[in-house]
Parts: C-alpha cells; sequence; structure tokens
C-alpha cells in the first residue's frame, strides 16, 4: 500500500515541485525568496506551485500570509 501511495504522489508531482516540498518540510517557515533562489525559480512561479499543492490538498496554509507557514499533509510527507 505505501508504495502505491509514493508511486501516486511523486506521479503527480514533477521534480521541482518534490524539491519545493521537501524544502518546505526541512524548515516551513522559509520564504518564497528564499525558495525562488534555492531552487532557481522565480518568486510568481513559487507562488503559483504553491496554490496548485494547495488545490490537490499536498499542503495547507497556517497562520497569516505574513507570519504564517506552509505545511505538508502527514500522508504526503510520509511517502516523500
Amino acid at each position: 500500500m505505501t508504495e502505491k501511495v509514493k508511486e501516486k504522489v511523486k506521479d503527480k508531482l514533477d521534480n521541482t515541485s518534490l524539491e519545493l516540498l521537501k524544502l518546505i518540510i526541512e524548515d516551513p517557515g522559509y520564504n518564497y525568496s528564499y525558495l525562488s533562489k534555492r531552487l532557481g525559480i522565480s518568486i510568481k512561479t513559487i507562488s503559483i506551485r504553491f496554490k496548485k499543492l494547495q488545490q490537490a490538498g499536498i499542503v495547507e496554509r497556517v497562520g497569516s500570509d505574513r507570519k504564517g507557514y506552509w505545511k505538508v499533509k502527514e500522508k504526503v510527507k510520509d511517502n516523500l
């Protein structure tokens, strides 16, 4: 069962999204600017990816836009 879930999560996401999730797991407080520099993509692209991840139920926003953080859902986190 776990392998199937892992495959589904990885099939849905490209490498950049997977790296983004791994960084957020590492430190949920990373801001868009840092993530943009670390991944070599624009801040706008980071924003768009987070919106898609949120719509897919993979991440959720905790707190405000300014002082909050992104949280990766446990079922996804366990399968990365």
